[in-house]
């Protein structure tokens, strides 16, 4: 089995990497930073939340996508164990060159692509550095740890089939799902966090949907999103609670033009007592109005 400990690391390539600090920096509050220590300098926007080197490397590329999604485990004999399960399952892994893991900051790494195309990491050994955290925004903190730093969210063809690859192949728990007719939205655990990674499959295009990250304190998600505001980045979803998780958010459309959403107080779970749930409707409690939303809702079929 794998023992995933949560979401490591999300990376970017992107065409205006100016955009996304105004974004990521001058909005959201992350720490700019070198990067780890085996990383050549080749432009790369390295991004801290807390303790680590970096958690958000976003490139300099004449494309916009999302590179890799990373998992972390706890050390070597854990990442064994993880492609041992992979291969098992039918996977295909391969590992890291020396090259990359230094790039990452790593001191294991392999690699894998779901079936639906989406590139993910398995590591171990990232570097933490000595300097606190320090928002240039203010943000108190990020909540990372033992949670992972959030989550990230994928359209597919089929949720029912990711649903079962990412239990079998890589050890997520089912935390719950939506039923919208013939569509699906799952959502799926490493750790306490209510979803580590989710789906739908939604006639809308396939790929990374949005990253989500969760700050501390209620005051730094109201000031982000008042800065969202003022710089003018594109808000998708106001502020707003999910009904399954009633995480206090937002959303905003990147510069690459996917989303990304900013919680306050998203649910943890407590494995000896959850149970599966199934919603309908919305799946709003309130608010989270906008473009996002409204797309979700006009591409609902049968619901």
């Amino acid at each position: 089995m794998i023992d995933l400990r949560g979401l490591g690391y999300v990376v970017y390539d992107v065409t205006d990497i100016d955009a996304w600090r105004v974004l990521t920096v001058d909005a959201f509050g992350m720490m700019p930073a070198a990067g780890p220590p085996g990383a050549a300098y080749d432009g790369t926007l390295w991004l801290r939340l807390d303790e680590r080197s970096w958690r958000i490397a976003v490139q300099p590329a004449p494309r916009d996508a999302q590179v890799a999604a990373g998992w972390e485990v706890a050390d070597a004999v854990a990442l064994d164990a993880a492609v041992a399960h992979l291969e098992a399952h039918g996977v295909a892994v391969k590992a890291a060159d020396e090259a990359l893991r230094a790039c990452r900051g790593v001191l294991g790494l392999v690699s894998l692509d779901d079936p639906w195309g989406n590139h993910h990491e398995i590591y171990w050994g990232q570097t933490v550095e000595e300097d606190p955290f320090r928002s240039p925004a203010g943000i108190e903190a990020f909540l990372t740890g033992p949670l992972g730093i959030g989550h990230v969210f994928y359209a597919v063809a089929s949720a029912p089939e990711a649903e079962a690859f990412y239990r079998d192949a890589m050890g997520f728990r089912l935390t719950d799902r939506f039923a919208w007719g013939p569509n699906t939205v799952v959502f799926m655990r490493a750790t306490a966090r209510h979803h580590s990674i989710g789906f739908f499959d939604l006639p809308m295009p396939p790929g990374p949907n949005h990253l989500m990250l969760e700050v501390s304190r209620l005051e730094d998600l109201g000031k982000a999103y008042d800065r969202t505001i003022e710089k003018k980045i594109p808000i998708v979803n106001t502020l707003g609670q999910h009904l399954n998780d009633p995480t206090l958010s937002f959303y905003v459309q990147n510069p690459s033009g996917f989303n990304m959403e900013l919680g306050w107080q998203a649910l943890q779970v407590d494995d000896a007592s959850w149970v599966v749930r199934t919603y309908t409707g919305r799946g709003e409690l309130w608010g989270h109005r906008g473009d996002m939303m409204d797309d979700i809702a006009d591409a609902k079929t049968g619901a």
